[in-house]
């Protein structure tokens, strides 16, 4: 092979020879077949994600020592941070009445402590595994975009639920297809790719409309406000007015369609919420405002360390019973507050809320941050991009449902962070820019 290693030349084969090049590291293979498949059948086919992680989990076991004397110090403090979190998790549980669903609960936590080995792995293996996630999420879009049309009109469901339920093919199909956008611009590649992955892009929008979830559909403008955010001083005056003139014309075109789903689901957005004293409520909004305001209830009674994990239903039926509480009975007899802020504020806390948001967002945007800020090279830029995309999709998700209790979107979080960020961190090693 002229001198150059197996990891040289994978990195210069096009994605699709990658996956099946016959010659490479059956380990390099294994993990590039992971990655391919993940987004494809996360939250398409139950319990596939978790399968596919569990393998992965077990993988790292045996090749993750390599990459711990590879981490800089800016790595090994993220990573420590999921130990913290789990440490603190776990003492939580001496305080908790409801210890049944504290376990299941702690259970979902250990998938972010194994991210350490995981992360290790691919450090070792030095492959950039990104473009091939997005290989795979441009082939989920248009399977999730089947799925729901034949839920919908087939099965006669009224909004497409992929293999789990709305909130998660909702939130999945426009992550990936942001995330395909993203790649376009860096990427565009002959014609027909092009064509390809606008229309992946399109797909994956449109399976997030059929899924009827809001959080979702919000998640568009929140990511146009962040990512103008982050490129306020590198864009130019010819810039500015493309992307104000693109946001204008995209309202208007929005105005005069009208589509059904998005004017139903925007609707029921006031409705719900004017329901939420009703013993009865006619939404979710509603639903999640009277979880809400329990939540801080519930804290003021423990400041610091919250209630105890797990807790939520067991604290919600007492203020019921206290007469705090409106007498709504999803919301009272729901085991989290719907939002991952509230849910750690009474469970764990001040202290709990302020791990959450530092470990699982704060520290590794840092570290990618630092990525992307300093380099002049287009995949790191483009990995360490994609990776502040995906931490802030889930910060935002996070707003209306307490994904760190679904292992779908726990292992959705956690492979995104692996991929992104380690790809990141190896095209960056490679050209001499990690310190």
């Amino acid at each position: 092979m002229n001198g150059k290693t197996d990891l040289e030349v994978l990195g210069a084969l096009p994605i699709q020879q990658r996956l099946f090049a016959i010659d490479l590291d059956w380990r390099n293979k294994c993990i590039f077949f992971i990655f391919f498949l993940f987004p494809i059948l996360t939250a398409t086919v139950r319990h596939a994600g978790s399968t596919l992680y569990a393998v992965l989990t077990l993988l790292s076991f045996f090749y993750f020592k390599d990459g711990l004397r590879m981490l800089s110090p800016k790595e090994k403090r993220f990573l420590l941070g999921f130990v913290v979190f789990f440490l603190f998790s776990s003492l939580s549980l001496l305080m908790t009445e409801d210890l049944r669903v504290g376990v299941q609960r702690l259970e979902r936590y250990a998938r972010f402590l194994v991210i350490i080995p995981i992360y290790c792995m691919l450090r070792a293996q030095t492959i950039e595994i990104g473009k091939v996630f997005l290989l795979g999420s441009l082939v989920a879009v248009f399977l999730m975009l089947i799925q729901g049309l034949y839920q919908i009109n087939v099965l006669n469901i009224p909004m497409a639920r992929g293999g789990y339920n709305r909130i998660i093919m909702g939130n999945t199909a426009v992550l990936f297809a942001v995330l395909i956008f993203i790649g376009l611009l860096f990427y565009r590649g002959k014609w027909r790719h092009f064509t390809l992955r606008i229309l992946g892009v399109g797909s994956g929008l449109y399976a997030g409309l059929l899924s009827g979830c809001r959080t979702a559909w919000l998640f568009l403008p929140v990511i146009i406000a962040c990512l103008s955010i982050l490129y306020r001083n590198r864009l130019t005056k010819k810039n500015w007015k493309i992307l104000i003139l693109g946001i204008l014309t995209s309202l208007l075109l929005i105005g005069v369609v009208q589509p059904e789903r998005l004017k139903w689901g925007l609707q029921g957005l006031f409705d719900s919420a004017n329901s939420v004293t009703n013993e009865a409520s006619n939404g979710t909004v509603g639903e999640r405002l009277v979880m809400w305001r329990n939540s801080l209830l519930i804290f003021k009674d423990s400041p610091i360390f919250g209630t105890g994990m797990g807790d939520f239903r067991h604290d919600s039926i007492l203020l019921l019973e206290k007469g705090l509480s409106y007498k709504n009975n999803f919301a009272v007899h729901s085991t989290n507050a719907h939002n991952i802020y509230f849910m750690l504020l009474a469970e764990g806390g001040l202290v709990g809320l302020t791990l959450l948001l530092t470990v699982l967002f704060i520290l590794p945007y840092r570290f990618v941050y630092g990525l992307w800020k300093k380099t002049s090279d287009k995949s790191v830029h483009l990995y360490s991009l994609l990776a502040l995309i995906s931490l802030i999709a889930f910060a935002w998700f996070g707003v209306s449902e307490s994904w760190v209790n679904r292992n779908t979107i726990v292992n959705l979080y956690c492979v995104t962070l692996l991929v992104f960020v380690s790809s990141a961190a190896n095209r960056a090693e490679a050209i001499g820019e990690m310190s």
